[in-house]
């Protein structure tokens, strides 16, 4: 068996009129992620770490948004897309290890319902 081990990150600029999603979750917060999809970027990551673990580029790479079938699109959309890429090289995903860096708002009654 081949392990492949991948990072992954992202970063979205918090503005107001936005809703802030992260790991599929939608946290209250007076501003949200800025982003051509929702923004999620514990879900971009991840995927960054996927592709990136299989040398398959980036998430901009696979859904760019230059493409309007992206826009405002849920993560957890692309997330499962992405998965389906790295299936289809014959790999899964055994485990994966976040860190979310954000001050506000706090997200720790909602990493639980992340994981599932």
């Amino acid at each position: 068996m081949s392990y492949r081990i991948g990072t992954g990150i992202d970063f979205h600029q918090l503005v107001s009129g936005r809703k802030l999603w992260i790991g599929g979750m939608q946290i209250p917060h007076a501003k949200g992620s800025l982003g051509h999809s929702d923004g999620d970027v514990l879900l971009h990551a991840i995927c960054d770490a996927m592709l990136g673990a299989l040398a398959l580029g980036d998430i901009g790479v696979h859904f760019p948004d230059t493409d309007a079938s992206f826009k405002d699109i849920d993560s957890k959309i692309l997330l499962a897309k992405t998965y389906t890429l790295i299936q289809q090289k014959e790999y899964n995903v055994v485990n994966v290890n976040a860190t979310v860096c954000i001050q506000n708002p706090k997200i720790k009654p909602y990493i639980n319902d992340m994981q599932k």
